[in-house]
């Protein structure tokens, strides 16, 4: 029985080495935002001008192969008053090095919920 359990945990811990693993910063397909991943944040910045749009807090919810799913939490200012949020971000490996990033959740700059995707790419250090 012994035999068994030792190759079935190591079965089981490989599961995780598939997983989708971001790190770096990763360029919109339109070449418009950039999308900086931290060990446990994202950085959005508009691409030309390195202004930052959004930073998140990233707390993974899920793990497939295919995908990872984070609850991603904002704190940003709000008519001078600290206001937190929270939303849903999906990012899935499509192809080798390309990755489909999707957005759920209350936008702060609207006052309705939106989805947003975005295909982005892992941007080549010069």
């Amino acid at each position: 029985m012994k035999k068994f359990i030792f190759p079935f945990m190591m079965l089981c811990c490989s599961f995780g080495a598939y997983a989708v693993e971001l790190n770096g910063k990763y360029q919109s397909q339109s070449g418009e935002l950039m999308f900086r991943f931290t060990s446990d944040s994202l950085y959005i910045d508009i691409a030309q001008s390195q202004r930052n749009v959004s930073s998140f807090k990233l707390v993974k919810k899920k793990d497939t192969p295919e995908s990872t799913t984070f609850n991603a939490f904002e704190s940003y200012m709000d008519k001078g008053q600290a206001t937190y949020r929270e939303v849903l971000i999906k990012v899935t490996e499509l192809e080798a090095k390309e990755y489909l990033l999707e957005y759920f959740g209350k936008d702060k700059d609207r006052d309705y919920s939106s989805s947003e995707r975005y295909h982005i790419k892992p941007v080549e250090n010069q």
